[in-house]
This record gives C-alpha cells, sequence and structure tokens, in this order.
C-alpha cells in the first residue's frame, strides 16, 4: 500500500503498474526484451504530481470511469478518484521520482489513447523493429509519459512513441532508483 504522506511534495514521480490480467501478461511477455535485466516488468505507467495542495495523477488510458467524471485518454484526476479506482489493485503499483516536465503533461490533457500505438509497438516487439514504426494518432501511457522526460527519451535513444512501460523499468533499474511511499518501507 503506498503511503503518499511519505513521499516528497517538491518530487515528481512515476508510477508503474505491475498488473496481473489477460492483457498485462501480454503486455509482458513483449516488452520483456525491453528490460532484459529487470525482475518485474510494468504493464502501465503514469505520473504523479502534487499541486493545488494535493496529488494529482496524470495518465493517458484506453477505459474510462464516467461515474467519477474520468474520461478515456490523457486525463489528470485527484489521487482520492485513483484510490478508488484502484481499490483492488493498489499492491500492483510502485511510484519512482523522476523529472517530468509539468508543462507537456498539462498540454496534453484532453489527446485520445493511442490505439494504433500499440499495435505498432507489438509488431515491433515481434519482428525486433522497436524505433522503426512510425507515430500513430493519440498517446498511450508511456508515451505520454516520456514525452515528459526528455531523461528517458535520452536514455532509451527512441522517440517517445516507442517507449514502452518496460524502457521506464530499465532506466530505473540502471540508473538504480528506489521506489518511495511503500507502507513497508522505513
Amino acid at each position: 500500500m503506498t503511503n503518499f504522506e511519505k513521499l516528497n511534495k517538491r518530487k515528481t514521480y512515476i508510477g508503474l503498474q505491475y498488473g496481473t490480467s489477460l492483457i498485462a501478461k501480454k503486455i509482458r511477455k513483449y516488452s520483456k526484451s525491453y528490460a532484459p535485466n529487470s525482475k518485474e516488468i510494468p504493464t502501465h505507467v503514469f505520473a504523479l504530481v502534487f499541486r493545488l495542495g494535493e496529488w494529482w495523477v496524470y495518465e493517458s488510458h484506453a477505459k474510462g470511469f464516467k461515474k467519477l467524471g474520468i474520461p478515456e485518454g490523457v486525463r489528470r484526476y485527484t489521487i482520492d478518484k485513483w484510490l478508488e479506482i484502484e481499490k483492488k489493485t493498489q499492491e500492483e503499483f510502485k511510484l519512482y521520482p523522476l523529472k517530468l516536465n509539468f508543462k507537456t503533461l498539462e498540454k496534453n490533457i484532453g489527446f485520445p489513447y493511442g490505439t494504433g500505438d500499440i499495435e505498432s509497438l507489438l509488431r515491433a516487439a515481434i519482428f525486433h523493429r522497436n524505433g522503426k514504426q512510425k507515430d500513430r494518432p493519440g498517446l498511450i501511457c508511456s508515451e505520454y509519459i516520456a514525452l515528459c522526460s526528455e531523461d528517458i527519451q535520452k536514455f532509451c535513444n527512441l522517440p517517445a512513441w516507442c517507449i514502452t512501460p518496460a524502457h521506464f523499468q530499465h532506466y530505473i533499474d540502471t540508473k538504480g532508483i528506489k521506489a518511495e511511499g511503500r507502507e513497508n518501507e522505513n
């Protein structure tokens, strides 16, 4: 469980989800090669920013939550809504500090989800051609967050639409970045 009081309000974070669904297992299978030495392969990435007195989630997702007023695509919402959405899956997430460009996070809100990029990444993984595919309309979760991090783009030497959650894991493991905000940490 995450204790948001343990997080530094001046830092920005990425949240990595280590999902267990059938789709998550397929994502892990096809993206494992992008983090070959990692023990865990994430299936989703989002940003976490403290502003206006509370934590906010920034992400791109194919699924919306109408009853909470959360659309599909690139969106932002409060941590209270995230806790409600993820009440059964909170243990699947870890938070890592990462410098993110707040203006870019804000600028892309409202963009649609990038279904075409998902298909292109799948083909690129199967044929070992990641970095050769063209950018498709919309933004997937990892593309959106990669657009906000020059460090990730430089580290991967790839355009944002070619970066997966596994690339973020590889960066974190290579740089020795530790998860923060976990209840069982000192």
